[in-house]
């Protein structure tokens, strides 16, 4: 079995932490989003899709979270 893509990576470990941040279990945006931002370095995900596209992904994965929000 193969390592999965990092932009599937990128985009089931976003919606995690954006259900996390929904529940009070991570305590701010920053906290949520800072790791992500780093494994998209890290794995070349930026240099390879492009910095607009990394931040697509996130805020697509937080935005059900945001809406819902009182």
């Amino acid at each position: 079995m193969s390592a999965p893509a990092p932009i599937a990576v990128l985009e089931l470990r976003a919606w995690a932490r954006a259900l996390l941040l929904a529940e009070g279990e991570i305590a701010s945006v920053a906290e949520a989003v800072d790791p992500l931002q780093a494994f998209a370095v890290a794995s070349g995900l930026v240099a390879q899709i492009g910095a607009d596209r990394v931040q697509k992904i996130l805020s697509d994965a937080f935005a059900p979270f945001r809406e819902a929000a009182p």
